[in-house]
């Protein structure tokens, strides 16, 4: 499979990062942290989603040769809870370098339970430690 961009995928990208950068803004009483946490947490999703849930430029070699999507699960690349905990720190210049961290990958649901023994790694160590190997399938270099 040849990786093929969603024609919406940069405009969704777009339209999740501003709102992401909005909900960072806000500084109401009214507005409770776990809303602004559970928000961030979906902005995030819709980042790494753009494409599609199955549809990454990253793929493990495992998902790329699976034929039935119940058994893929998508991933990400840097946890997102690490992302938010970033973001709710980060001063405005710093929110698009977090937000390039954004990255999914696919996996299949047996990878997936690998990469969480790895869970305090960070980024593409998680998938060298778990032993998953990962294309690019836009330019079909080996990332992992």
């Amino acid at each position: 499979m040849i990786f093929k961009t969603h024609p919406l995928a940069e405009s969704r990208r777009k339209s999740a990062t501003t709102l992401i950068k909005v909900l960072l803004k806000s500084n109401s009483p009214e507005v409770l942290p776990g809303h602004i946490r559970e928000l961030l947490d979906a902005m995030l999703w819709k980042i790494t989603e753009a494409d599609g849930k199955y549809k990454t430029r990253h793929q493990s070699l495992g998902a790329f040769q699976c034929g039935d999507k119940k058994l893929l699960r998508h991933e990400h690349v840097y946890p997102k809870e690490q992302m938010i905990k970033a973001l709710l720190k980060a001063a405005p210049e710093q929110v698009d370098g977090i937000l390039e961290t954004a990255v999914g990958c696919t996996v299949t649901l047996d990878e997936h339970f690998r990469l969480h023994k790895f869970d305090e790694e960070d980024g593409w160590e998680r998938y060298r430690k778990a032993g998953i190997a990962v294309t690019d399938t836009e330019t079909g270099q080996r990332v992992v």
